[in-house]
């Protein structure tokens, strides 16, 4: 999905406002060069934000009241939802993720997202 130019202009703005407001903050000493300085708290803002995407994200994924056991193949329920740090390629997130519970294997599994790369 591309980002739309409106979505993009609104992000552009915010990423101005949180970086001139944390700019007196700007060490030039964190990278070769001023520019380098600048790039690398981009990228900061950047990875913050594809965490906070992602964090906020998985907590609205919508969940099936049963799914089905990867060990079984029999029905589980629903139990609500785990939270769990993981590596994304930005760095570490927290991610909301549907806990379900399988009575024949009597253990909770967590279903792949189907959209997932394996």
């Amino acid at each position: 999905m591309a980002t739309s130019d409106r979505v993009r202009e609104r992000i552009r703005e915010l990423a101005l406002k949180l970086a001139l407001e944390d700019l007196d903050e700007l060490d030039e000493e964190d990278g070769d060069c001023w520019l380098d300085a600048i790039e690398n708290r981009a990228i900061e803002i950047g990875d913050a934000l594809t965490a906070a995407l992602i964090e906020e994200r998985s907590r609205d994924r919508p969940c099936a009241g049963e799914s089905l056991c990867p060990q079984c193949g029999k029905l589980g329920r629903y139990r609500g939802s785990r939270e769990r740090e993981l590596i994304s390629r930005r760095g570490p997130v927290t991610l909301a993720e549907p806990e379900y519970y399988c009575p024949a294997c009597r253990k909770a599994f967590f279903p792949s997202d189907p959209g997932a790369r394996h």
